[in-house]
């Protein structure tokens, strides 16, 4: 009777958390960027192969979001960034740290992350060039003094499982598409379990 009074009252205490767990990341700062959680194909809106790979989980405790892209090539993933999306309380956004370099660190992009009136999420970033490494706003490598380069996606829900995104750079004329096309990309959610 014992035990099974005590399995009773160990599931009722891990019901309550899990609940508790469920609600914080509904009412909590989160919640407006839960629906990018998962792993996700990237391709053009007329669609075609996926070209990249995105994934967002939950850090322990939900305390933050980890971020990463991978270019696909002929199916073959080959990575491309990674890193950190964090609350900021003071701000009240997401503050991100990706490393873009994944073979020496020698590139990074620090920006926030933030949700607009219209449900769109927006990425800002700032990507930090180290010396020698190579700017794609250039097609160079860096000089002495580092290089900066300044680049904005979007993310737009247009259903559980479909995303629009968007990839821009700032050029002289404003923002334009970081590749051709890059203006008019959806994910779409290879993990169905998320939803």
């Amino acid at each position: 009777m014992r035990t099974i009074l005590f399995v009773a009252l160990l599931a009722a205490t891990l019901s309550c958390r899990a609940t508790d767990t469920a609600e914080s990341v509904v009412s909590g700062p989160y919640a407006p960027y839960a629906f990018l959680i998962g792993e996700w194909g990237v391709e053009s809106e007329t669609g075609g192969p996926a070209q990249m790979l995105v994934r967002f989980r939950w850090g322990p405790g939900r305390s933050y979001i980890w971020y990463s892209a991978s270019l696909l090539a002929n199916g073959v993933e080959r990575p491309h960034f990674e890193g950190l999306l964090m609350w900021n309380g003071v701000h009240r956004n997401l503050d991100m740290l990706v490393s873009l370099d994944l073979d020496g660190g020698r590139v990074q992009e620090q920006g926030t992350v933030s949700m607009t009136l219209d449900g769109t999420v927006v990425r800002d970033i700032t990507a930090y060039y180290s010396e020698g490494a190579g700017m794609i706003t250039t097609g160079r490598r860096a000089g002495p003094g580092g290089g900066v380069a300044r680049f904005r996606q979007t993310f737009k829900a247009q259903s559980a499982d479909r995303v629009g995104t968007s990839l821009l750079r700032e050029s002289g004329d404003g923002w334009a598409p970081t590749f051709p096309g890059s203006d008019h990309l959806v994910m779409i959610r290879r993990d169905k379990a998320a939803t």
